[in-house]
């Protein structure tokens, strides 16, 4: 047994490891770092996408609920605009309403008035005439 290494072996490994190397990086090293490279970049890229996408959408999200915020404002002064008008409508309405009320009822008094002091007038004959008819009668002949 001879434990003093072959010198001629030994770079004969060494000179057939440098081509297998060589031959591995071309063949095989290369191709998949640079296929690597491109996984690589691909998910850089598809994930800066994502956050682009994801940043957009939150900026549509906000511009969404400040234009629902603005539009539910809108109707509320909307409604609160058409609600005062139809009181404000509706008042005046009443107040007509009262006013004719108020017209109709003086005139009917004024017309029950004239009622009452044309009766008043026609009993007041009346008991003229007949104190006289009773005057006649108590004192035995004609006034």
């Amino acid at each position: 047994m001879n434990l003093q290494p072959d010198i001629v072996h030994l770079l004969g490994q060494v000179v057939i490891f440098i081509f297998v190397w060589v031959g591995l990086s071309r063949m095989a090293f290369a191709p998949t770092s640079d296929v690597l490279d491109q996984r690589r970049k691909r998910t850089v890229a598809a994930e800066e996408e994502a956050s682009a996408m994801v940043t957009s959408a939150e900026a549509d999200r906000e511009t969404y609920e400040i234009t629902v915020h603005q539009r539910r404002a809108q109707m509320s002064e909307e409604t609160a605009t058409a609600r005062n008008q139809a009181q404000e409508e509706s008042a005046k309405v009443l107040a007509e309403a009262r006013e004719s009320a108020n017209q109709a009822l003086a005139a009917q008094r004024d017309a029950v008035a004239k009622q009452v002091d044309s009766a008043r007038e026609a009993l007041a004959k009346s008991a003229d005439d007949i104190a006289k008819q009773m005057l006649g009668r108590v004192t035995g002949g004609t006034a």
